[in-house]
């Protein structure tokens, strides 16, 4: 875009549209069609989603929508999507060179780093392929190295409240 403050080509325009639409839509979408599946296959953890719903819902009026601090307080409902890892990686450039499983990577290389298996890593996870919000109920382990939901690494996903919010309210 010529005479911008940023002169964009045509394809890296493309790039932030596409990128705009997935992260906003596709991730949502695709985060609660897991959730249902999920959900459907644990009955019990299906019930206790209904009851933390319940519990907001007979604080309020029929027709009072759902606010910020009574998403906030669905800790349940927040750990139902940590199965369902919609964005599988991120691209990293190295700033330093660094040696991984004995091999060297030079300073200035860009990386990808697959984090969809992660949550599926029978080393870190009891019965990794289960939905068990429960093992997430536990906030300490957003600041654990291997979490990656809404996260790459030092870096939060900047659409992380408004993509769990998003499917709080479908």
């Amino acid at each position: 875009m010529k005479g911008s403050k940023y002169d964009l080509r045509d394809v890296e325009i493309l790039d932030q549209v596409v990128t705009i639409l997935y992260s906003g839509y596709e991730t949502v979408s695709t985060t609660s069609m897991m959730a249902v599946k999920y959900l459907l296959d644990n009955p019990r953890a299906l019930q206790q989603l209904r009851e933390e719903h319940l519990a907001i819902r007979e604080t309020k009026n029929p027709e009072d929508p759902i606010d910020w601090n009574h998403y906030k307080s669905m800790s349940f409902t927040r750990a139902t999507s940590r199965l369902a890892t919609v964005v599988n990686g991120v691209l990293r450039k190295t700033t330093k060179e660094m040696e991984l499983n004995g091999y060297v990577i030079p300073k200035g290389w860009r990386i990808y780093i697959y984090t969809r298996e992660i949550n599926y890593d029978p080393f870190l996870y009891t019965e990794p392929y289960t939905l068990n919000p429960w093992r997430w109920l536990d906030n300490s382990l957003e600041s654990h190295n291997y979490c990656f939901i809404f996260r790459g690494g030092t870096r939060l996903c900047p659409g992380k409240e408004l993509g769990i919010m998003g499917r709080v309210g479908e």
